[in-house]
């Protein structure tokens, strides 16, 4: 049962990898998103503050809301923030498989390869009932 063990095993960290990068990319795109739309309004916030009426200052601040010279930097690094925060999630989330599909792959001793590969197979099929079904879950929200 070994090699039923290392299979399992594997394709679960395959799957688990799979599923901490698209949680990440979630983040980094939220979180890139927020950054681009907090640098554009504090750009035309300032923009619009004048202290005295010309056309060559209206001229200035216009200039200097279409040409954003930083937010680029900005946007770059809320972008790994966020992706750095989404694996993390991710990989707080599935703690629990990490380790199970961990112990099975890499324990030399067949018994307990074994025994994870079961406590794995038991926590996928709870996560699979409790996702897939109602079961345990509200479902009287108009009540």
């Amino acid at each position: 049962m070994t090699i039923i063990s290392k299979t399992a095993g594997g394709l679960c960290l395959a799957s688990l990898i799979k599923d901490v990068h698209k949680t990440a990319v979630i983040y980094s795109k939220n979180a890139y998103a927020k950054a681009s739309s907090d640098a554009y309004i504090a750009c035309d916030i300032n923009a619009q503050k004048t202290d005295r009426l010309s056309s060559r200052d209206a001229a200035r601040k216009n200039w200097l809301r279409n040409n954003t010279f930083f937010i680029g930097i900005k946007e770059t690094f809320a972008k790994i923030g966020g992706y750095i925060k989404g694996f993390a999630t991710g990989v707080v989330k599935h703690l629990p498989e990490v380790v199970l599909s961990g112990a099975s792959l890499l324990c030399k001793n067949k018994k307990a390869a074994n025994i994870s590969t079961i406590g794995l197979a038991v926590y996928e099929a709870y996560d699979f009932i409790k996702h897939s079904t109602s079961l345990g879950q509200r479902t009287d929200y108009l009540k």
